[in-house]
This record gives C-alpha cells, structure tokens and sequence, in this order.
C-alpha cells in the first residue's frame, strides 16, 4: 500500500507550467472566498459528478466551461491523456482536467497569492467524503523539478482493483525563479483512482 500511494503520488508531482508562469495575481481575491468556490467546484465536479467522464463534460458545460485545446492539456498532464476545461469563477478562473488512462483523475486547481492559509473547509469535505471507508493519511512529499516545487499529501484507501486518493497538491516556483514577481501558489484538489500495483 504505502509502494502504492509513494507511485500514486509522484505520478502526480510533476509541474504544471515554467516558473514564469506563477506571476502573483495583481488584483487577489479573498483567500477565504476563493477556497470556498474552489470547495464548492471541487465537489460538484471531482466527488460528485466523478468518476463518470460524461457527468464531468456536462458539468462542465452547464458552468460555461472552455475546452482546453490539447496543447494547454498537455501543460497539465504532460504525455497522459486526458483532456481540460477552463472555468472563469467568480473568484478566479479554475482549471479542471480528466486524466485516463492508467490513472483516472479529476482535477481542480487555482492560482493564490501564497495559498489558502486556513483548509479546515477542505478537509471537513474530505472527511465527509471518506467517512469510514478506511482511507489513510499519507506524505507531505515534496520535490523540486525544473524550477518548480511541488508538495502533495492526501488520503488513500485500497480497492479491489486499485486505490482511491483525495490529494492536495501546492506548487510554486523554487530557488532563483522565485521573486516578487513570480511567487504564487498554485493549489490542486485530486480525486484519484489508481490501477493495482
């Protein structure tokens, strides 16, 4: 289980863009505000409407989403396919993306000026999500990858034919490529169902 979650995981550390695309917002949204909308997405689409691809495309639809074209998946998701909606909230815009296969994926993810500082909301929806269905907690884990660092940790239980995950990732630029300019958070929410190892 823990090799499971340890693979789980690292498949999903990689970077989502350049360092140069983590300009801080210039106008900020309420942190608080912009979590709860996040909370709310995260919800509708990746817990509920998921893991049917076709409740996710509608959900989608009846937000107004934009279908991302396939090279701005592939910022996302790199070499696995999938595919991607952008979504103009009313706190931020939101990236959503489906990723199958091996991985069956439902991600939401934002830019913040340094995250959200108070998750009590999230993880009061995690844990209703999970009740007693014998998820465990696992990492933090970080590691740093073309100038980006990236810190994720979440819950994971066993299936039959896998592993199910709730993860949340943080990524923002490390070393020399984080200044001023350049220090915002990207945060992602992850529902995960992951093929045995």
């Amino acid at each position: 289980m823990i090799k499971r979650m340890a693979l789980a995981l690292a498949a999903l550390l990689m970077p989502a863009a350049a360092a140069a695309q983590y300009e801080t917002p210039v106008n900020p949204p309420d942190p608080a505000a912009q979590l709860a909308e996040m909370i709310a997405l995260y919800d509708e689409i990746c817990l509920r409407a998921f893991p049917s691809d076709q409740a996710v495309a509608q959900a989608m639809a009846a937000h107004g989403a934009a279908p991302m074209a396939s090279a701005e998946v592939r910022i996302y998701l790199h070499d696995d396919p999938g595919r991607g909606w952008n979504l103009t909230g009313r706190t931020a815009p939101f990236q959503v993306t489906l990723e199958a296969p091996p991985y069956h994926a439902c991600g939401i993810r934002t830019m913040t000026v340094a995250g959200f500082p108070d998750m009590a909301p999230y993880h009061a929806l995690a844990r209703r999500f999970e009740g007693e269905g014998g998820y465990r907690s696992f990492g933090p884990q970080s590691m740093d990858m073309d100038d980006i660092q990236t810190t994720g940790a979440g819950e994971q239980r066993a299936l039959p034919n896998g592993a199910e995950a709730l993860m949340v990732f943080l990524t923002t630029p490390s070393g020399k490529h984080r200044d001023a300019a350049h220090q915002a958070v990207e945060v992602r929410f992850v529902h995960q169902f992951a093929p045995p190892q």
